[in-house]
């Protein structure tokens, strides 16, 4: 017999060996979110005769529309099933049954990452079509320009980082976080070397989420700044993070980079027609953060 229902104390054990058993992460990165973000009525779970077949979290955020106002969304995360339990279809019955419960709450879409690319046609067959982009470059040290005397990254608390977030994206369809899902950013962040960065360049202050990708790369998977000055801006943290090869995240509209590429990051799932036909008007939204 198939159960979906909201998590509860007594489930943790097993929610925490299946996320470490399918993602394969560092156990203390598990455990933050536990610390840090968990809500037992958010995460949800799918059990068959009991035992825990499949389990996803879903986050609260908010979307900047084009034209101005927002809409109410969730970010589906950590979905995951056991094994054993694969091929049966209960990752899509989860989908399914999450977006109507959220749906029910009155929110006005949900929105995901897929861990791969090929992952967005399977996701459209439930109604979730690509619409966040990021753009991405690859830079080798080597090709990292030199540091300008008084740019400067140093680090800076959640809150921080997110008013400069905030700021500079202000205008630009994209998705807000509250602070407290910063600090967990922040914290897997500083589990895997790196973390946030408030970076001055010249007169220009931006913000930068830093993570090492082993020893020789370190992934930003956020750069916020003018365009013009993102090299400034990557020397600065180079600076502070030294590596052999940096690869840049930033938004799809803010080309800083030769050789940059646009690739689907995020998708979404509408709820509100209304809202849906006001989000057509952007021909590309800014995600950011998927937590990977």
């Amino acid at each position: 017999m198939i159960e979906i229902r909201p998590s509860r104390p007594e489930d943790l054990p097993g929610q925490k060996a299946l996320w470490n058993a399918v993602f394969q992460e560092d156990p203390r990165c598990t455990d933050w979110f536990y610390e840090s973000s968990y809500c037992p009525e958010d995460m949800i779970l799918l059990l068959e005769d009991g035992k825990l077949a499949t389990m996803m979290a879903v986050l609260p955020q908010t979307i900047r529309m084009p034209g101005g106002g927002t809409a109410s969304t969730w970010y589906f995360f950590s979905l995951c099933t056991w094994p054993e339990f694969r091929g049966r279809g209960f990752s899509r019955h989860m989908i399914l049954y999450v977006s109507q419960m959220l749906k029910d709450r009155g929110a006005d879409c949900a929105i995901g990452v897929p861990r791969e690319a090929s992952l967005f046609q399977h996701y459209g067959t439930m109604g979730r079509l690509p619409t966040f982009y990021t753009r991405f470059a690859e830079v080798p040290a080597e090709d990292v320009t030199s540091l300008v005397p008084g740019d400067l990254a140093q680090p800076v608390d959640p809150a921080g980082y997110n008013a400069i977030r905030e700021r500079l994206l202000e205008g630009l369809p994209s998705v807000s976080y509250p602070t407290e899902q910063i600090r967990y950013q922040e914290g897997l962040c500083r589990l895997l070397g790196g973390g946030l960065f408030r970076v001055s360049v010249g007169d220009a202050e931006g913000c930068a989420l830093v993570e090492r990708d082993g020893a020789e790369r370190v992934l930003i998977k956020e750069l916020l700044l003018p365009p013009e000055l993102m090299p400034r801006g990557l020397a600065a943290l180079a600076a502070q993070v030294p590596c052999q090869q940096y690869q840049v995240r930033t938004p799809a509209q803010w080309d800083g980079f030769p050789g940059s590429e646009v690739r689907p990051f995020g998708d979404i799932r509408w709820f509100n027609k209304e809202k849906e036909a006001q989000w057509k008007r952007a021909s590309l939204g800014y995600l950011g953060l998927a937590y990977d």
